[in-house]
């Protein structure tokens, strides 16, 4: 059984598959990741953070928008 994009925007654990993905994203380990050289400095994981977040809210009201009709 295949799951569609439409089955998948229908239901409610998206909302709680955004959460889950912006807590991975969001925290400590991932953050190490993204800022460990001395060059990139704070200014990688600024983009980093900011990046996941306008993904996370765009997600979020793509999602909404779709299941409102």
């Amino acid at each position: 059984m295949t799951i569609s994009r439409k089955d998948l925007m229908e239901q409610d654990e998206f909302w709680i598959l955004l959460f889950i993905l912006g807590g991975v994203l969001l925290n400590w380990p991932m953050l190490s990741l993204v800022g460990g050289g001395e060059t990139s400095g704070p200014f990688s994981i600024l983009v980093y953070i900011i990046s996941v977040w306008l993904l996370i809210i765009l997600s979020a009201y793509l999602f909404d928008r779709w299941t409102s009709n």
